[in-house]
């Protein structure tokens, strides 16, 4: 008697287990893990700022005090937990990380430094709300030049520092809404990685409400780090990252050839020099905006430089140049401006385009409105993108769109751009497809596009099949758990 009632024991133990094994509500999926410390801005907070972070700002000191009537300079601004007790939307759960400063012009974000191993590609990506106004919330946002210029970044090399090395993403100058940025690296060899969030409130006249907040950041991994065949020596110290050292020129001027993430606040703290002393001798070649590019030199001491001379056309005599079959390129006048723009199917809906995998996509309608009124329409055709509207004025434009049949934006409707003299800027446009049009038939003139199957995953559709079979076997193993254990209770009032 007692080895059956062991034997009933066993098969009720084995089945149990079966049935925890096949049943897809208890399997744990794998998650990505967020490297972040405090990925949510929660308490504490320590000066404002949210535990596990750290503040940063540009501080232009003397033009603080003067306070130019361009508007063209940065102070501190100030940081703090945001509760949204009003329930005006300012958070997307629990607290937010506000910065802001009133009548006062300001770029800063807050920063964490991360380790990760060398040459794993990471994401960073974070949620950004801003609002430019003189009125309370929940009153909108002025338009015009009150930009927020939101952006995130990562330093592969987590400097720490927000002018060094960072790689940004693209702005994003929606209001009143929250919106999502990302952006990706490589790590680079210290191990260690540094993200950024940051506003820029500049170049307006400030009001007396210029707020940000940022909440649910996360840094993933995207793809670990390669192996090596051969793993090098551990050595104690780290090299110290290479100096830029400035260049004598033979007009006597010391010329500092920018590199990547160079700006002229950094080049000028980099040398000690003022930046006004900077614009002087680079008149021929800085705009207001301060633009800069990658192998351009900056004077920083001796001869003002000297706008490099235009070529003359070719005399008459000699062979048309061939026509161009690539891509558009912009093609502005002196002093005038140029937005390059695309549509994309935005696959993963991260707003950034990957060039294997999303492809352009046509009739999207793109209209760009400036100051003056509309600057120019321009309908997609999936091929020839991108498309520039050229010879634009410098200041503030609205770029207003028109998503293809069947599809909607991952970002905000309307994007807002500000444009300086001589500066090419573009936009590149994300779009999913609208599962509430495919459903009611609205997107039939779209063609629908083959879904291709990632090596190592099942479809969907086999996946839902599969996921079928194993609840149903679940109830029977639950049925059969029950016959046994009915058998086993008669069993013992026979003994």
């Amino acid at each position: 008697m007692k080895m059956k009632r062991s034997l009933v024991l066993g098969t009720i133990l084995l089945l149990l287990v079966a049935l925890f094994v096949a049943n897809p509500t208890v399997t744990t999926q794998a998650q990505e893990q967020n490297l972040l410390a405090n990925p949510g801005f929660e308490q504490p907070y320590d000066g404002g700022v949210a535990g596990y972070w750290k503040s940063w700002a540009e501080n232009n000191a003397d033009l603080c005090a003067e306070k130019p009537e361009t508007w063209d300079f940065a102070c501190t601004p100030s940081w703090s937990q945001e509760a949204d007790y009003s329930n005006l939307g300012l958070t997307r759960g629990g607290s937010s990380q506000h910065i802001g400063v009133q009548y006062t012009p300001w770029h800063a974000g807050v920063y964490q430094t991360v380790e990760v191993a060398p040459g794993t590609q990471v994401r960073f990506t974070a949620f950004g709300y801003s609002r430019a106004s003189d009125k309370q919330p929940p009153e909108a946002s002025f338009g015009g030049n009150w930009v927020p210029r939101m952006q995130v970044g990562i330093d592969p090399e987590g400097r720490g520092q927000w002018y060094e090395g960072v790689i940004w993403s693209g702005e994003n100058n929606a209001s009143d809404s929250w919106q999502q940025l990302s952006v990706e690296v490589t790590a680079g060899a210290s191990g260690k990685v540094t993200v950024f969030v940051s506003s820029q409130f500049r170049r307006a006249q400030p009001l007396a409400h210029m707020d940000t907040w940022w909440e649910d950041a996360s840094l993933i991994s995207v793809q670990p780090a390669a192996t090596p065949t051969s793993l090098p020596l551990p050595t104690a110290v780290v090299p110290p990252t290479p100096v830029h050292t400035p260049t004598p020129r033979p007009d006597g001027a010391v010329v500092h050839v920018v590199q990547s993430g160079d700006t002229l606040y950094a080049i000028a703290f980099q040398y000690g020099v003022e930046v006004a002393e900077l614009r002087r001798l680079n008149a021929g070649t800085l705009d207001t905006s301060n633009m800069l590019s990658i192998g351009q030199e900056i004077v920083i001491s001796g001869a003002p430089q000297e706008p490099t001379p235009v070529p003359t056309a070719p005399p008459a005599t000699e062979e048309p140049a061939p026509e161009l079959t690539a891509e558009p390129t912009a093609a502005t006048s002196e002093g005038l401006a140029s937005l390059c723009v695309s549509a994309y199917h935005d696959r993963n809906e991260d707003m950034l385009p990957q060039l294997d995998s999303e492809e352009l996509l046509p009739n999207a309608q793109l209209t760009l409105v400036g100051t003056n009124g509309p600057a120019g329409t321009y309908t997609t055709d999936g091929i020839s993108e991108p498309h520039c509207f050229e010879n634009l004025q410098s200041g503030n434009y609205v770029l207003r769109q028109t998503p293809p049949a069947g599809y909607q934006p991952t970002g905000p409707a309307e994007w807002g751009v500000m444009l300086s003299a001589g500066q090419v800027s573009s936009l590149q446009l994300g779009y999913r497809r609208d599962a509430a049009a495919t459903e009611d038939g609205a997107d039939t003139a779209v063609i629908e596009e083959p879904i291709e199957e990632t090596p190592g995953e099942e479809p969907e559709a086999k996946n839902s099949i599969l996921n079928i079979i194993i609840r149903v076997s679940g109830i029977i193993a639950l049925i059969l758990i029950l016959l046994v254990a009915g058998l086993f209770i008669i069993s013992r009032r026979r003994s």
